[in-house]
């Protein structure tokens, strides 16, 4: 990339350190400490107002950016598709963004009970799909109404007994209610069946919590903070596409703790399955193209769990 300048993000006015991207590509990328690193092309950038309630839509194309951030990738603002992400983000309801802190606060203090936790409202809000570090406040306010934290150690935060007893509950229960853990190889080729199609199905058709994290392994042990994420989800969304061990680990766990478990993989690699481990006696989703794959999933959701929108 060319040399970086330091300007005003476009999206929300802070400082960001701003790249032309290179290799004859057109656009730039962007590095801001709230909306996240991004690339965009001058197409989509003058096409970000252009229609009526694009304004209001801004505050959560910067959640998915940031999101997308937490998984490891930098996302592309594509002009005809931001939109759509964007309003999965909206639609979150306040249940969801409470429960969502609570797991953001619970992995900041590494499942460590009286761990002291960072949070800074005017950066974190995206990372719940709050509009903006005021719904943060309230949201921060709620949980401290309802005995979820205290602000002893302010600007850190704790939390209560109350969130060790709810986690303690929902690990050996059934989930947090729509709470799906997506397992699938985190390969650059198979982001677009992620973001087009598992995630628009799970969030937006489903009006349900995807959670996609990275994996982190030490002795060829899952890490931590996966196992905490499968015990806390309410079913399992798993791709095969890619045959990466961990998938069927995951898979393996969650169906021992009683979780549905949704199988899926792209169809040319249907056959290697039984190269790797046979689970064809489970009923997986072919899919061709992440608009194939997002249509047969948000199916078997709403089939799966008749409650889901």
């Amino acid at each position: 990339m060319a040399d970086r300048i330091t300007e005003a993000c476009p999206f929300c006015g802070w400082d960001a350190i701003i790249r032309q991207l290179s290799l004859g590509r057109e656009g730039k990328d962007v590095e801001c400490v709230i909306c996240g690193r991004f690339e965009i092309t001058p197409n989509a950038l003058a096409g970000l107002t252009s229609k009526p309630g694009d304004t209001e839509l801004l505050p959560y194309l910067i959640c998915h950016i940031r999101q997308a951030n937490e998984r490891g990738e930098v996302f592309n603002v594509a002009s005809h598709t931001w939109r759509e992400f964007a309003t999965a983000h909206k639609n979150t309801p306040f249940s969801k963004k409470t429960a969502k802190l609570l797991d953001i606060l619970a992995a900041r203090s590494r499942f460590i009970p009286g761990a002291r936790i960072p949070v800074d409202s005017k950066v974190d809000w995206p990372l719940v799909d709050a509009g903006s570090q005021v719904e943060l406040d309230y949201l921060l306010e709620f949980l401290l109404k309802e005995d979820y934290i205290n602000k002893k150690y302010e600007p850190l935060v704790q939390l209560n007994p109350k969130a060790w007893e709810r986690f303690e509950k929902l690990g050996t229960g059934q989930g947090t209610p729509g709470k799906c853990f997506v397992a699938m190889s985190f390969h650059k080729s198979l982001n677009d069946a992620y973001d087009s199609g598992i995630f628009l199905a799970v969030k937006s058709d489903c009006q349900m919590e995807p959670v996609r994290v990275d994996r982190v392994e030490h002795n060829e042990k899952i890490c931590d903070r996966i196992i905490a994420e499968i015990r806390m989800c309410q079913f399992m969304v798993a791709d095969f596409t890619g045959q990466r061990p961990a998938v069927f680990f995951e898979a393996g766990f969650a169906l021992g703790l009683g979780r549905p478990v949704i199988w899926s993989c792209r169809n040319d690699e249907f056959e290697k399955l039984k190269d790797s481990f046979d689970t064809r006696q489970y009923n997986h989703i072919a899919w061709n193209n992440s608009e194939e794959l997002r249509k047969k999933l948000a199916d078997r959701i709403k089939a799966t769990f008749p409650g889901a929108a």
